[in-house]
């Protein structure tokens, strides 16, 4: 029976990745469940708010305003379930927001501070993964260069920022450059938004660079935070782009099911979180990376089939299981493309930050073809 209350789903800083506003929509469809799907943004010119039932324009994250107007926002509105797409969106999240969100009565998919805190430092989130017995490359701070060259003086390396996002900082080295790389790297990192929690030579990273095939893998969990894996879904990285994954086929998800569940146990996500697994010179699948939210390589894997924007909405919906929604065609071979969003000349012209009045927001939602939000 198709549930009768009318879900609002909120998606924050999806920015270019409209695809998720419109898979969210086409779930509520398909699995017979009334509801909207809202974009939260702080630019005004982001494809999504052309996209979504309804449109928010937010203060960035990272400003004073940002907490304080999202509560207020989720007061009036009621959100149902509540999705940032940005790493560092999400560290505000698990730090309280969350929390707040949830004493609203809404399902919020983020991890506590402590959980968020590791993933987000690649380091921590490496010690953590070793302590708990999941298979993940060797990995050092930039500091200990010298000992990782006396150590493996024929040794192949990636250097990546520890607290970047994507494949910030990232630099292959062998022995005989590593030092050079690590400074370049920390440099960058120095140079960068400030986000890094530590300056210097371990801003950077240096893991052991395994010489197999990279995988992307989504894990899906239940919605009430208890860590259970509910699906996986995996995708063989064929060609890459600017850091994201441009060219994938979709592959059996077996042989990453125990590290995703030992994860869960570890971390308690909520909902979708992307992982990054590189094979080892034996064929063993290791974590390299861990991104607590949907992934840029998630759409493969829904174009072979799975669709876990419908397995959400039916959890929400308190309908039955259906698992078929956790599982993809293996052997399907996608490609990344670009795409075009009409924003219409009222949002092109608006800066982002703007406060507006009631009657401007009315005049820019009307251009755009969005309905109001509750």
């Amino acid at each position: 029976m198709p549930a009768a209350k009318h879900l609002k789903i909120a998606i924050a800083s999806a920015a270019h990745r409209a695809h998720y506003v419109d898979w969210f929509k086409e779930a509520l469809l398909s699995q017979g469940v009334t509801g909207e799907v809202i974009a939260l943004e702080y630019r005004a010119s982001a494809p999504t708010l052309a996209y979504a039932d309804a449109a928010v324009i937010m203060p960035a994250y990272n400003s004073p305003e940002y907490r304080g107007a999202v509560v207020e926002w989720a007061r009036n509105a009621s959100p149902d379930f509540f999705i940032s797409l940005n790493d560092y969106e999400l560290q505000i999240l698990a730090d309280g927001l969350a929390d707040d969100l949830r004493e609203l009565g809404c399902t919020v998919a983020a991890l506590d501070s402590a959980a968020q805190s590791a993933v987000l430092d690649k380091h921590l989130m490496a010690a953590t993964l070793h302590r708990c017995g999941i298979p993940t490359p060797t990995t050092w701070l930039g500091s200990e260069t010298a000992q990782v060259i006396k150590a493996n003086p024929g040794g192949a390396f990636v250097v990546k920022h520890r607290f970047g996002s994507g494949s910030a900082g990232l630099v292959f080295a062998s022995a005989q450059n590593l030092r050079t790389a690590v400074f370049e790297s920390a440099e960058l990192a120095k140079a960068g938004d400030g986000r890094a929690s530590v300056d210097g030579l371990d801003a950077v990273i240096i893991q052991e660079r395994l010489p197999g095939t990279e995988f992307g893998v989504d894990g899906i969990f239940s919605l009430r935070g208890t860590g259970e894996l509910r699906g996986v879904l995996a995708r063989r990285k064929d060609r890459m782009r600017s850091g994201d994954t441009d060219v994938a086929t979709t592959v059996a998800a077996d042989r990453f099911a125990g590290s995703l569940a030992a994860l869960g146990r570890i971390l308690k996500p909520v909902g979708a979180i992307d992982v990054d697994f590189k094979e080892s010179a034996d064929g063993s699948p290791l974590i390299i990376d861990v991104n607590p939210r949907f992934g840029g390589g998630y759409p493969f894997c829904h174009l072979a089939g799975a669709d876990v924007p419908a397995d959400i909405v039916r959890m929400l919906a308190g309908l039955d299981d259906d698992r078929s929604l956790l599982n993809c065609e293996p052997g399907i071979t996608s490609a990344r493309r670009e795409g075009f969003a009409l924003l219409g000349a009222a949002v092109i012209g608006r800066p982002p930050l703007i406060s507006a009045t009631p009657a401007e927001e009315s005049s820019r939602r009307q251009a755009v073809g969005i309905r109001p939000s509750a």
